[in-house]
């Protein structure tokens, strides 16, 4: 659980909502949901297996109402064969995005507050922010909580609870999915059969739950809805972001050029392959050392991606291009501070490495639509 204060501004737009999260007054991520696209990151479905597969890499399934998603066989059941025209319960693990359609799960995750129940993956694992004894005193306990076929992942916020509220919130989540199992045998058509959050509350849920939260919001949302001590405003404007001053944050992170206080700079491409993260060294004063000064550019560009990444919801592919440096040295130490710097996002972040031609890899998980999606659906 995060001990610094979130905010979460919601604004009402023609054709969606946008959203801004905050911590302690600054905006760390933009975010942007369409009222076009009904199916969310999260959402349970009992959906129909189609007969039309793509290349043996998965299948479509029917989501009902018109919608359908993509199943790739590495996220199926380990224990089971799908069939065509079988319905299975299925999560959505991906956003649609990009012309392509939403990307389905059948590992299924019940979501709480301090742990994830998973009713078809049998093992339990622990968030590695948790100290060493705790981790393996819940991996014990929650093990002998399960059964065959069942597991669980304990998140950093348990850390904070006794065993007894815990095992509270494990059966709670047990008893949903019990539901969803049992309404999976008896339906007929294919439909959603659960959204486990607001849109408010999942974004507090992927940022960590924080101790203390405020949603501020230019529509009614339901209240109840919202984890605890999480103070609602409503705020009857039009332009939220511009009466709450973030709409010149908004914009910025909307452009392709990003400055650096050393008078070097970013260049932010977008593709629907990848994302190309360009550093220049500006109007930076050079003198005679260039490795030096190459490496200390190439240190406050990587602190400001890391930034940038979460800021502008990027994910899957990036690559960056730093300025040239000689010494493999230097190289190392910037992949190694470019790892850290990325540690505390809430989204998963892989860095590769150099490429052969200079180029630095990485991988950001991707889950629901940020500022990147939006500018290529405007884009297009």
């Amino acid at each position: 659980m995060s001990k610094e204060p979130m905010t979460v501004v919601l604004e009402k737009e023609n054709k969606g909502v946008r959203a801004a999260l905050l911590e302690n007054g600054s905006v760390v991520s933009f975010y942007y949901q369409s009222d076009a696209n009904d199916v969310r990151v999260g959402d349970l479905f009992i959906g129909r297996i189609l007969k039309n597969r793509f290349s043996q890499v998965g299948w479509f399934v029917d989501l009902g109402d018109g919608q359908s998603g993509f199943l790739p066989n590495h996220k199926q059941r380990p224990d089971h064969t799908v069939e065509p025209d079988e319905r299975i319960i299925v999560q959505v693990d991906k956003e649609e995005r990009d012309g392509k359609v939403p990307e389905l799960t059948e590992q299924v995750q019940i979501k709480g507050k301090n742990l994830i129940f998973l009713p078809f993956s049998p093992y339990v694992a622990v968030s590695r922010r948790l100290p060493e004894n705790l981790r393996e005193h819940f991996k014990k306990k929650v093990s002998e909580w399960c059964a065959p076929g069942e597991g669980a992942i304990i998140r950093t916020q348990a850390g904070e609870q006794d065993l007894a509220a815990i095992l509270e919130e494990f059966k709670s989540l047990k008893g949903i999915a019990s539901t969803l199992i049992c309404t999976a045998k008896n339906v007929s058509s294919e439909k959603r059969v659960l959204r486990q959050f607001s849109f408010a509350t999942a974004l507090l849920n992927e940022n960590h739950f924080p101790q203390t939260s405020t949603v501020i919001a230019n529509f009614l949302i339901n209240q109840d809805a919202l984890p605890p001590n999480t103070k609602f405003i409503y705020k009857e404007h039009q332009d939220l972001f511009s009466y709450l001053n973030l709409e010149s944050a908004y914009k910025a992170a909307l452009r392709p050029y990003v400055p650096l206080e050393s008078g070097a700079s970013l260049m932010i491409e977008y593709t629907e392959a990848l994302t190309a993260i360009d550093v220049n060294s500006g109007s930076t004063a050079i003198h005679n050392n260039w490795e030096e000064t190459a490496f200390r550019i190439n240190q406050s560009a990587a602190k400001e991606i890391a930034k940038q990444l979460r800021l502008r919801q990027i994910g899957g592919m990036v690559v960056i291009d730093f300025l040239r440096m000689e010494k493999d040295e230097n190289r190392y130490q910037l992949l190694h501070e470019l790892d850290c710097l990325t540690k505390n996002d809430p989204n998963a972040v892989q860095v590769f490495g150099f490429t052969r031609l200079g180029l630095v890899e990485l991988v950001r998980r991707r889950q629901r639509c940020g500022l990147r999606d939006r500018f290529i659906q405007e884009e297009n």
